[in-house]
């Protein structure tokens, strides 16, 4: 149990965070992108600065952070943000090009409301069901991260223990004491499956367009 407060415990801060990023950044530059010239060139940058990130050797970063960290979770937590947050960017910048063309976004700018209050009471708050479901899928994949990353060392290193961790300890007894593997597996297993059942139920409930939209 104490190995999956630690998992918890960093999937949801870094899935917190990251698409809080992502909201802001991925808003910000599709608000930028319906402006003139100077500002176009702003969502230009930002979009170049998304796809470069997306593709840096992120678990050679994240190995070289956990080793200079010594397994310290809070820079495990510092990383995997730091190198997490762009593909939800890339998602909400998509979605919120389609409504910075919007009649309330066109309003607001003639009313002299600022860029970040436009972005910030009017983009984001009409993005908030994909910000949901994104945040609950983002700590599933989170966990299997950091068990990854723990399981072959890069991560929660000893005294601190994760799932990961217990499933690298648990190993190597499978011959003589293989619930040491297989308590940490089966809680595993079900916490990604019933993050993934909540991600999709929280979809079904939040998208109007589905067919069991607001009633799941």
């Amino acid at each position: 149990m104490h190995g999956l407060q630690r998992s918890l415990t960093i999937a949801v801060t870094v899935s917190l965070l990251t698409t809080l990023i992502a909201a802001v950044v991925g808003a910000g530059a599709a608000y930028l992108g319906g402006g003139r010239t100077w500002a176009r060139r702003g969502e230009r940058a930002l979009l170049t600065v998304v796809h470069f990130l997306m593709v840096v050797p992120s678990f050679l970063i994240l190995a070289l952070a956990s080793q200079w960290g010594s397994g310290d979770y809070r820079i495990l937590i510092v990383a995997l943000t730091l190198l997490g947050w762009m593909t939800t960017a890339r998602v909400v910048w998509t979605v919120a090009t389609t409504l910075r063309e919007r009649e309330y976004v066109s309003a607001a700018r003639f009313m002299g409301v600022s860029g970040p209050g436009i972005v910030f009471r009017h983009l984001i708050p009409n993005i908030g069901s994909l910000l949901i479901v994104t945040f609950t899928l983002n700590v599933a994949s989170t966990v299997q991260s950091e068990t990854a990353l723990s399981f072959i060392g890069f991560g929660v290193q000893i005294p601190d223990v994760s799932l990961g961790t217990m499933l690298a300890d648990g190993g190597s007894s499978m011959a003589t004491a293989p619930w040491i593997f297989i308590v940490p597996s089966v809680l595993l297993v079900l916490l990604t499956a019933s993050l993934a059942f909540v991600g999709d139920g929280l979809r079904d409930a939040l998208d109007p367009t589905s067919r069991a939209g607001g009633r799941a």
